[in-house]
């Protein structure tokens, strides 16, 4: 076996009947990072693909032979990887495509929800993907802003209370039961909410600068979460875990705090400021830029360590994440696609490439949506999604 960082390969393959060395393939496929052509002996031809990565050594996606059509796949699995050609089936549909604009998509399980224009201001509305059917969820003659979503429970900022937008509120949705409930109403600004379960957590001002705080909607109890003097910016939670932006260094940083222990914890205190920061169960991603570009860190709660989820020369942006799937914008076609990775199997793979405009995508378990421009402008922004069928992946992969 010859070893090539976490690899391992045979000493020897076979070609036209002549048996080669897998060591001299390698190497050079080593240095390549586009495709290069290897004689071997008897002068078959094989196309090797390979890359360096920063996670795993080096991938090598497709060899072929010009003379059979045998193909074999040598893989260190790393998501800092080029793209393995029609990977996961992506089934693309769109949700909403109202001539006028839809911003701020969240979904849970089957139900889309977002921030709608069509009556000339911004209301809330959903999809429900098992019925295909779209519903209003509030259409105050206010703005509704930025919904989140977990389970049937929705909430969104609000403006209803405020004279001429200085006072946005917290209000809710229960998809059960068809009722609308505020959650904080408090006489400063609150906006940015996020929602797992019973608990919702929001950016709060009341005292003078941005703060965390949460409401907990089985106990009808408000309570707060991080009033450091510094700024906390845009939460999120997941279960007992919420997470936030932090300036208490004076750079951004990304904060956490564990509502079962009581417990605050730093995530990522680089210098170069995560920004963007998103949590499902025990991982935690955002936008890196300790690189000089924009790049997709994650960070495993259980384990406490830190690492490179993607990390191209063109810039990542805006993660999102639900179990092992992480999603992200993606520039390196020269227009912003939609990218995914399986953190379980460490395979990238893109989920929308149309060369129109796809922005702050999300995603539930295996179904991604994202905003879209292919239809029109920036003032009118499509829903579209993609469900991700990992068995069918696996078949064409067999």
């Amino acid at each position: 076996m010859t070893a090539v960082g976490n690899l391992r390969l045979p000493n020897r393959v076979t070609s036209g009947g002549k048996r080669s060395n897998m060591k001299k393939i390698v190497t050079v496929a080593i240095i390549a990072l586009t495709p290069v052509w290897v004689v071997l002996p008897g002068r078959s031809k094989l196309a090797v693909w390979g890359r360096k990565t920063k996670r795993r050594g080096i991938k090598v996606f497709l060899v072929f032979s010009v003379f059979s059509v045998t193909a074999i796949a040598l893989a260190a699995a790393s998501c800092g990887s080029p793209t393995i050609p029609t990977p996961y089936v992506a089934e693309e549909f769109a949700i909403c495509t109202n001539p006028t604009g839809q911003w701020a998509i969240a979904i849970s399980g089957d139900i889309v929800v977002w921030s709608d224009e069509r009556h000339g201001n911004r209301d809330i509305y959903g999809y429900n993907l098992s019925t295909e059917s779209e519903f209003a969820i509030c259409t105050d003659p206010s703005d509704q802003i930025d919904p989140a979503i977990s389970g049937d429970i929705v909430v969104w900022f609000d403006w209803r209370n405020s004279q001429e937008q200085r006072n946005s509120d917290i209000y809710g949705y229960d998809l059960s039961t068809n009722t609308e409930f505020p959650i904080c109403t408090n006489l400063a600004t609150q906006f940015s909410p996020a929602v797992s379960g019973d608990i919702v957590v929001w950016q709060d001002e009341r005292n003078g600068n941005p703060d965390i705080y949460g409401y907990n909607l089985s106990t009808e109890t408000e309570f707060p979460i991080c009033t450091d003097s510094s700024d906390q910016w845009e939460p999120a939670v997941s279960g007992n875990i919420v997470i936030w932006r932090d300036r208490r260094s004076g750079n951004w940083e990304i904060y956490g705090y564990n509502l079962a222990t009581d417990t605050e914890f730093a995530i990522c205190t680089h210098p170069a400021g995560p920004n963007a920061a998103a949590i499902s169960g025990d991982i935690v991603v955002w936008v890196d830029y300790r690189r000089g570009d924009a790049d997709i860190y994650g960070y495993n709660l259980a384990t406490a360590e830190e690492s490179a989820i993607y990390t191209n020369p063109d810039s990542q942006e805006w993660p999102a994440i639900s179990g092992d799937i992480v999603v992200w914008v993606d520039y390196r076609n020269g227009n912003a696609d939609i990218y995914g990775c399986n953190l379980a199997t460490d395979e990238e793979f893109a989920i929308c490439t149309d060369r129109a405009f796809q922005g702050w995508p999300t995603i539930s378990g295996d179904i991604v949506v994202w905003q879209d421009e292919r239809n029109a402008i920036i003032e009118n922004r499509d829903i579209y999604g993609a469900k991700l069928s990992f068995e069918e992946w696996m078949k064409a992969e067999q």
